[in-house]
Parts: structure tokens; C-alpha cells; sequence
């Protein structure tokens, strides 16, 4: 869950706040809201992987390096998507803006998971697999977050090498 709400919460950040500091809180206060969310579910018997995935060591170890890890890729999309299509006009107003749009995002997020047991394939013990693994969902979330962090971080390096190009040939 956590992937496929990082990358709404990369892409609302990106486009509307251009100040680094705030655009950490945009993206950290409501991804950690979901974590949370996310990590009871599991740890309360109701997600597909079994409980001992995040209060059990070794077992939770794995799980919260993902989770830091797709924080991570989150934050870098943001960031990428801002360096592409940001604006400097931030006067804290565009940030409230954002902070409230990923709130609400992550506030349905969550309603969605507590509310219908399949949205997010989470449901009974019958269900939990053995190695803790993340349900479809999760999967297709976390792969789509890479690759759209690799594909932008392509496409800012092919506009800065021609700046630089230029720049040494001028030189």
C-alpha cells in the first residue's frame, strides 16, 4: 500500500511545492500516517502477511528497511518531479495546498483499508502468506515508484548534459 500511495504523494508535492523543507513534510507526515495505518493492519492479523512481519525480529527488520526504502524513492520522485516542473513562486501557500491534498489522499487511502477488506487484499489468518510478502497491489505500487523515479532521473540527466555541453564549449 505504502508504494502506491508514495507515488500520488510524489506526484501532488512535485508539481505544487517548490520548497525542499516543506515538500519533506508533505510527503513524510502523511506517508508515515499510511506506514502506521498499514503496519497495524498488519500487525493486528488483518493483511496478507503474517503478523510476525512487523513485531517479530529478524523478520521486521526487512519490512522496515522497505518501508524507509520507498520513503526514500518517494522523496526522490518528488524532488525529480519538482526540478522538471516546479516553480519557485512557493509562499507557503502552495504547500498547505499540497499537504492538505495528500492528507485527503491518504485519509482515503486508509478509510478504503479499513472499510472493504479486499481493496487491499488483507482479510483473515487463512489468508497470510508465509513469507510475509505484499499482496498484488504492493508489489505493482513499489515497481511503479522505481520506475518512475529511474525514468525521470533519465530524463533530468539528458537535459543537464546538453547544458553542461554547452557550457564547456562556450568556456
Amino acid at each position: 500500500m505504502t508504494g502506491t500511495v508514495g507515488i500520488l504523494l510524489a506526484v501532488v508535492a512535485g508539481l505544487l511545492v517548490y520548497d525542499r523543507r516543506r515538500m519533506v513534510v508533505v510527503v513524510v507526515v502523511p506517508y508515515l500516517v499510511v506506514t502506521a495505518i498499514q503496519t497495524w493492519g498488519i500487525s493486528s492479523g488483518r493483511a496478507v502477511s503474517p503478523p510476525s512481519t512487523v513485531n517479530r525480529f529478524p523478520d521486521l527488520v526487512g519490512y522496515y528497511v522497505v518501508q524507509l526504502l520507498i520513503l526514500a524513492v518517494t522523496l526522490a520522485v518528488a524532488f525529480e518531479i519538482r526540478a522538471l516542473w516546479g516553480t519557485p513562486d512557493d509562499r507557503g501557500r502552495r504547500s498547505t495546498i499540497a499537504l492538505v491534498v495528500n492528507g485527503t489522499l491518504s485519509a482515503l487511502v486508509v478509510a478504503g483499508y479499513l472499510a472493504d477488506r479486499t481493496l487491499f487484499e488483507h482479510g483473515s489468518v487463512v489468508r497470510h502468506t508465509s513469507e510475509g510478502h505484499p499482496p498484488l497491489l504492493g508489489y505493482v505500487g513499489i515497481v511503479l515508484l522505481v520506475v518512475v523515479c529511474v525514468a525521470l532521473g533519465a530524463v533530468l540527466l539528458a537535459r543537464r548534459r546538453p547544458a553542461a555541453l554547452r557550457r564547456s564549449e562556450t568556456g
